[in-house]
């Protein structure tokens, strides 16, 4: 996680040391046991204080995802997509750590470094006892993934895993104010009436199969849960003896009012939630629900308490995937993913819920992925999930922010790998070095067999790597011409290379 504000706090500190110092020599009179009690104490009591204090409406807390890895690393020698065997090099062993902005509260910052630290000696240890399990088994790797439910000045939630194969994941939810972790029973009031209401949801949106084990999870204290922005988020596992499944349903704030404690039910003023595509959905004052057939093409309804919209679907759009709401201003939208006609591609449409008027994305972006619903909680900063090709085939995440007529709109022009993928070199390149998005006028000297991971590119001129030892460098590439392309290579390197001269591990679909 990022320590610059620690950083500039300490060469203050040693500045005004140093100009202290001018004139005569002084030395800092160490503190006494008293003294470091006193100094606790009266930090204990803040927080206390703090803890105590009557939740007002929350300020969104900007939260970002980064990438930590174990370093464990698997070769395979493998077709590429285009035409040729290369070797692709892989680290199964990755967890995302959500990285706070400098205001966040010094607890908060001091919870998020310990999980950080947990989860790199957890990683160190998978990746010893898992040294020799082929990358291909997804019983072996390791659950790393994070999606954050809830990010603002009151509370910071989110879940860990549940998108792995394994029976690892977990559920993270602190006082934004303070730090502190919280159980489920500080946020819900009545333990029983919350299984009464885990049942009913089950049962509306069919899956009262798992209303066992939920029940079974809850009396053990061990269900997967986080707070979201329409309620309490939680995630049942059912494992077929081999893979873990787990389906999240949601406990609305609106409909279960009596059972959250004081505080836990506000939002910020603008907010963005997952909902979900089957049943009822009570957000907001509102009861949303969205009727779509599986067919491609045709209509879709949705219905907004006592009115309903009838809205056609693109033409090539398939089933619903997911459902994204957003409030922003004085206006609502719903976001619905519709399957794509391609493999792993979908539409997306938004629809004002005030009049039922669907709006298009710009072309470019009409068939992409949807949101990344990793992070999807604040209307000014979410992101469109776009495949790259740019040397390989990998998902990014592209930021936007809500526009006026709900329409995303680009927040900047860069798009950031998900995941963590690795090619190696087969030469020496000097590369520009990058900071902040921008090629600062250095050059850097990288030598052959050096690991690039991806982070950042513009999807057609060039790729942001990170390197073992955290630089940036900017890799630029080129397409081939029409009558020069070359059978197994797709992009030129720095003008003058093949890509295949350059890198192995790329990997292409189709």
């Amino acid at each position: 996680m990022k320590k610059s504000r620690h950083a500039l706090v300490l060469t203050c500190a040693l500045l005004a040391l140093g100009t202290a110092a001018c004139g005569e020599k002084k030395t800092k009179t160490p503190e006494t046991t008293e003294t470091v009690a006193n100094r606790e104490s009266t930090q204990a009591e803040e927080t206390k204080q703090a803890a105590e204090a009557k939740l007002e409406t929350p300020e969104q807390l900007p939260v970002s995802l980064s990438v930590r890895n174990s370093g464990r690393e698997i070769v395979n020698l493998e077709p590429n997509g285009m035409g040729i065997e290369d070797k692709h090099y892989s680290y199964p062993d990755w967890a995302e750590i959500p990285t706070l902005p400098d205001g966040a509260s010094e607890g908060l910052q001091k919870a998020m470094q310990a999980y950080e630290e947990g989860q790199l000696a957890a990683l160190k240890q998978y990746a010893a006892a898992h040294q020799n399990k082929a990358e291909q088994d997804y019983n072996y790797q390791y659950a790393g993934d994070v999606t954050i439910c809830r990010s603002d000045s009151n509370f910071l939630s989110f879940v860990r895993g549940v998108n792995s194969f394994t029976a690892d994941a977990e559920g993270y939810s602190y006082d934004s104010r303070t730090g502190e972790a919280l159980k489920l029973s500080q946020v819900v009031k009545d333990m029983n009436r919350l299984q009464d209401a885990v049942d009913e949801v089950l049962k509306e949106n069919g899956q009262g199969e798992r209303a066992a084990i939920a029940k079974e999870a809850l009396s053990k204290d061990a269900i997967v849960w986080a707070l979201g922005n329409e309620g309490l988020e939680l995630f049942i596992a059912q494992s077929d003896g081999s893979y873990v499944d787990y389906r999240r349903i949601v406990v609305s704030y609106e409909r279960y009012p009596e059972l959250f404690q004081e505080g836990v039910t506000l939002r910020p003023a603008e907010y963005a939630a997952q909902l979900m595509t089957t049943g009822k959905n009570y957000i907001d004052g509102k009861v949303v629900q969205v009727n779509a057939p599986e067919t491609e093409g045709g209509s879709f309804t949705v219905t907004v308490d006592d009115k309903q919209f009838t809205v056609e679907k693109p033409e090539m759009a398939g089933g619903l995937i997911s459902l994204l709401y957003v409030k922003k201003g004085t206006n609502t939208y719903l976001y619905p993913e519709f399957r794509g006609d391609y493999s792993d591609f979908s539409y997306l449409l938004p629809v004002n819920l005030e009049t039922g008027k669907a709006s298009k994305l710009p072309e470019d972006r009409e068939l992409g992925m949807g949101f990344d619903l990793q992070n999807a909680v604040n209307p000014d900063a979410l992101a469109l999930s776009v495949p790259s090709d740019t040397l390989s085939t990998l998902y990014t995440s592209f930021p936007v922010k809500i526009g006026s007529d709900g329409a995303p709109e680009a927040s900047g022009d860069r798009y950031y790998f998900s995941g963590l993928t690795v090619l190696h070199s087969k030469q020496a390149l000097t590369l520009s070095l990058v900071k902040d998005g921008a090629e600062t006028g250095e050059k850097a000297e990288v030598p052959a067999d050096s690991n690039y991971f991806f982070y950042a590119g513009d999807n057609k001129t060039y790729v942001d790597f990170r390197l073992e030892d955290g630089r940036e460098v900017r890799v630029h590439i080129k397409n081939y011409p029409e009558n020069d392309w070359e059978e197994g290579s797709v992009w030129m390197i720095e003008e003058q290379y093949r890509d295949i001269d350059v890198f192995s591990g790329m990997r292409y679909a189709g």
